[in-house]
C-alpha cells in the first residue's frame, strides 16, 4: 500500500510536515483523511478570519491534493 503524509498548515505559518505518514489503500482513501482530518482540526483550531491547509504527499515533489478551510467573521455588533 502506497504511503500518503499529511502536512498541517495554520493560517500563513509554515507547513507543519508529517515524516512519518500513513500507509493506505489509494488516493481516493488518502483524501477522505485529509477531510477527516481538516474537520477535527477545525473544532479545536479555527477562529475569525483564520485558515487550515492540509496538504497530502505521496512521494512524490507534488501534492496529490491541497485541502483549505477558512473561517470568516463578519462582525456588526
Amino acid at each position: 500500500m502506497p504511503r500518503f503524509h499529511f502536512d498541517v498548515r495554520y493560517g500563513r505559518q509554515d507547513w507543519s510536515d508529517d515524516a512519518d505518514g500513513v500507509e493506505l489503500r489509494d488516493a481516493p482513501e488518502a483524501r477522505n483523511q485529509a477531510f477527516a482530518l481538516a474537520r477535527g482540526l477545525a473544532k479545536d483550531h479555527i477562529d475569525g478570519n483564520r485558515e487550515i491547509s492540509v496538504r497530502v504527499r505521496d512521494g512524490r515533489p507534488e501534492p496529490v491534493l491541497t485541502l483549505r478551510l477558512a473561517l470568516s467573521v463578519e462582525d456588526r455588533v
